[in-house]
């Protein structure tokens, strides 16, 4: 957490011509550490929360800065500290951030620092500061370096987040305020809020208040409104930091907190929780194909796949949880990958016009091999990252009735169905090649960038198990709470 921060502060401080590779190291060193990291953890016992540190904050009410990482947060560290290395390396040659480069750079260094700390906090208050702390540079980022319509964007990104964070505080409270009526004293920490029991209503009062916050951050339909104008007028790499990580603060926090902490009114909500799910894959995939802006179409395909990890999370059994975690992984990688791919196009074209980007990587083979890979993998297709959490959703629901997972394969396939329209208008319409004849293929930062987002791709594709280990056992304790409950 204090590499990016320090180096965004560096960057701030020293001069202009220094913030891009400043940026570059500061990323890059986070992520090597997050790969040694990964090679420590131990996988036997990846229930239990690993490199753990604790320093009191404010003694009388029991908030500590906790920090440690069980393999939950360690996939979602991981994925962090990839997607924020490589959306500072897109940066690095993108034609759109030509000017405020300090401000630039260091704003995706602080956006890092606080994301790691929302994935690795084990208080919640702590959770709630870091939570809040990320709408900052992220707000920043669209609002200036953003196309035609970033300041309307930016400040209904920062209203909807913030308002619909107010009810995560009176949540977090109305925990802290029951353990102390059970315990008699006031704890935020995660550990000790399991103790917590509570009445059913005040229990489903609480989650809801949860839930209202995490829904919006997601997002799910109808708190979606906010994502296609961010996504639409974000510059790529704040697209790729908003599509990747902030949505999978969303899902996490549901996993961590909601079905983590109230099991009982899990339970009994989860039909209306799976409904949602389901609704906001399919009407999310209808929006998605109506689309002419090819980010908005991106975007909406984003809350499509959340649609996914909500309802795989609400089932409620192992299949469930590992399709929930491992779509988020995954989705965080191939969004990343077609936002760089539409803001590569656009630096070409100068347009996001679905209309106008009709046979638009013919001249260019290695950026189409990309792009193939990466819509492919976005689709499910055996041997791509998301096939796993469709496969085992269907999987999931499979297990309450033929049904549901029937209206789970539905929604498959209408994501099957957009990204063939997406392939089929980058690969396979004829527009006048005299316009697309001299555009270069891509190389250099940007080539590397995409290479580093498809090697995980295949990997999650093909070797799902390196990553099952992870989260395994995490999931399998918070599974544990619904033993015996009916």
């Amino acid at each position: 957490m204090l590499i990016p921060a320090l180096f965004g502060v560096a960057v701030l401080l020293l001069s202009e011509r220094l913030s891009k590779v400043l940026g570059v190291i500061g990323s890059g060193l986070t992520f090597l550490i997050s790969l040694w990291v990964v090679y420590l953890f131990d996988y036997s016992k990846s229930s239990a929360v690993q490199f753990y540190e604790e320093y009191t904050v404010l003694e009388e009410l029991g908030v500590k800065l906790s920090l440690g990482l069980d393999g939950l947060s360690l996939i979602m560290y991981l994925l962090t500290t990839l997607v924020s290395l490589v959306a500072i390396l897109w940066s690095v040659r993108d034609h759109q951030i030509n000017f405020r480069l300090k401000e630039y750079f260091s704003a995706f260094l602080f956006s890092e620092s606080f994301l790691i700390g929302v994935f690795t906090s084990f208080d919640l208050i702590v959770f709630y500061v870091f939570y809040e702390l990320v709408l900052i540079p992220m707000l920043f980022a669209i609002g200036i370096w953003g196309y035609k319509l970033r300041l309307y964007s930016a400040y209904k990104f920062f209203i909807y987040i913030f308002v619909s964070s107010l009810f995560l505080l009176l949540g977090i409270v109305s925990t802290a305020v029951q353990h102390y009526r059970l315990f008699g004293e006031f704890s935020f920490s995660y550990f000790d809020l399991l103790r917590n029991t509570y009445p059913l209503g005040l229990e489903i009062f609480i989650f809801l208040l949860f839930f209202i916050a995490f829904a919006v951050k997601t997002p799910l339909v109808p708190f979606h409104t906010w994502l296609p104008d961010a996504h639409g007028e974000a510059p790529t790499a704040g697209s790729v930091v908003l599509a990747a990580i902030l949505l999978k603060m969303g899902t996490y926090a549901l996993l961590r907190f909601n079905v983590g902490l109230f099991p009982e009114a899990t339970l009994n909500l989860m039909p209306f929780m799976v409904a949602i799910g389901l609704i906001t894959i399919i009407y999310a995939s209808w929006m998605t194909i109506a689309q002419n802006n090819v980010k908005r179409f991106v975007a909406y395909s984003s809350v499509s796949h959340m649609g996914f990890v909500v309802t795989a999370m609400f089932l409620l059994n192992m299949e469930g949880f590992r399709a929930s975690v491992i779509e988020m992984f995954a989705h965080g990688l191939t969004s990343a990958g077609l936002f760089m791919m539409a803001g590569f196009i656009y630096n070409r074209l100068h347009t996001f016009n679905m209309e106008s980007l009709r046979g638009s990587v013919k001249f260019m083979p290695v950026f189409a091999v990309i792009t193939a890979l990466t819509a492919f993998a976005a689709m499910g297709l055996p041997g791509g990252s998301s096939f796993w959490g469709k496969f085992l959703t269907v999987l999931s629901a499979r297990e309450y009735s033929y049904t549901l997972a029937l209206l789970v394969l539905v929604g498959a396939f209408f994501s099957a169905a957009y990204v063939l329209y997406m392939v089929k208008t980058l690969f396979l319409d004829v527009r006048e090649e005299s316009i697309l004849i001299h555009f270069r293929d891509i190389r250099g930062y940007k080539l590397f960038s995409f290479i580093m987002l498809i090697v995980p791709i295949l990997l999650v594709g093909f070797f799902p198990h390196l990553f099952f280990n992870m989260f395994e056992g995490s999931i399998s304790l918070i599974l544990r709470k619904f033993t015996g409950l009916e």
